[in-house]
C-alpha cells in the first residue's frame, strides 16, 4: 500500500472514532437528527475523507503506454488472499442471517421479499469470491461469472431505491442520508471487482483502489458504531427489533474491510 494510503486508511479510522462519539453523546440513534453542533460539519468531515479515499485511489499510475499493448500481466487480485478471502466470507454468512431474520421478523412486503432474493445471490457471489482468494491450489476465477457478479452487485442498488422510498430522508437526519451513501459504495466495490476479474483492462486498478478505500471509509468505518450501538441496544433486550439491521450492518462491515483488504497488496503498475 502507498503511503498516501495509508494515511487516508488513519483518517478513516479517525472518521470512525469521531463517529462513535457523535452517536454515543451528540446524536440521536432513531431519528439521525443531531442534538450537538452543526449537521454540516458531519457532512464536511465525511465528504473530505471520502474525497480524498478516492483521489488517492485514482493517484494509481497506470501501466507505461508500450505495455498496454502486450497481454496483461496476471491481476495481484487474482491470488490467494486469506484476509479478502475470510472477509467476504463473513458477509455472505451475515448476509444469509439477515435474509433468514427479515423473513422471520419483518413483515411480508414485496420489497422485503426482492430483498432477501437479492441477498441470497449476493452471498452467494461473495462465498464464491472468499472460495477463490482462499483456495491454496491455485487461483480460479469465482464460479458463476459475470451475471452472478451482477446479481449480487443488485442488492446494493435495490438498497439505495428502497432507502429513498421508505425513509423520509433530509440533510438534517444523518444516518439516512449517509446510508445511501455506503449502498453506493459497497456497489461501486462489487462492480469494480467483478471488472477487474471478468473484463480486464490496464484502467481497473485505478477503479478497483478508489471504490475499495471509499467502500473501507463509508462501509467499515462510518458502519461500525452503529453496529456496535445496535449490539448493546440488542443485548439490552430488543435484540429480535434491531436483529435484520444488525445483521445487514455487519455485512456491510464485512465488505469494506474486503476493500481495504484488497487494495492491501496491490502493486502500482501492476493494475
Amino acid at each position: 500500500m502507498e503511503p498516501l494510503e495509508l494515511i487516508i486508511v488513519l483518517l478513516c479510522v479517525l472518521l470512525g472514532l469521531g463517529r462513535g462519539a457523535d452517536l454515543a453523546f451528540a446524536t440521536d440513534a432513531a431519528t439521525g437528527l443531531c442534538t450537538a453542533g452543526a449537521v454540516w460539519w458531519r457532512y464536511l468531515a465525511l465528504g473530505a475523507v471520502v474525497l480524498a479515499a478516492v483521489l488517492a485511489g485514482r493517484s494509481r499510475p497506470l501501466p507505461p503506454e508500450p505495455l498496454r499493448s502486450r497481454p496483461l500481466p496476471p491481476e495481484p487480485l487474482r491470488s490467494r488472499r486469506p484476509a479478502a478471502g475470510v472477509l467476504a466470507f463473513a458477509g455472505a454468512v451475515c448476509m444469509l442471517a439477515a435474509g433468514a431474520a427479515q423473513f422471520v421478523l419483518a413483515a411480508g412486503t414485496v420489497s422485503t421479499f426482492v430483498r432477501i432474493l437479492l441477498e441470497v445471490a449476493c452471498a452467494v457471489w461473495l462465498s464464491n469470491l472468499g472460495r477463490s482468494w482462499l483456495r491454496g491450489d491455485g487461483w480460479k476465477t469465482p464460479a458463476g461469472g459475470l451475471p452472478l457478479a451482477i446479481a449480487g452487485s443488485a442488492l446494493f442498488y435495490w438498497n439505495v431505491l428502497m432507502r429513498f422510498m421508505e425513509n423520509s430522508s433530509s440533510w438534517h437526519r444523518v444516518q439516512p442520508t449517509a446510508a445511501v451513501w455506503q449502498e453506493m459504495a459497497a456497489l461501486l466495490l462489487l462492480a469494480a471487482l467483478a471488472r477487474t476479474l471478468y473484463l480486464p483492462r490496464p484502467e481497473n486498478g485505478r477503479s478497483l483502489h478508489a471504490a475499495a478505500l471509499a467502500a473501507f471509509c463509508l462501509c467499515l468505518c462510518w458502519e461500525l458504531p452503529r453496529v456496535l450501538l445496535l449490539l448493546a441496544a440488542g443485548f439490552g433486550g430488543g435484540m429480535a427489533a434491531v436483529l435484520p439491521e444488525l445483521l445487514s450492518g455487519l455485512a456491510l462491515c464485512c465488505i469494506g474491510g474486503m476493500g481495504l483488504a484488497c487494495a492491501g497488496k496491490e502493486k502500482a503498475g501492476n493494475n
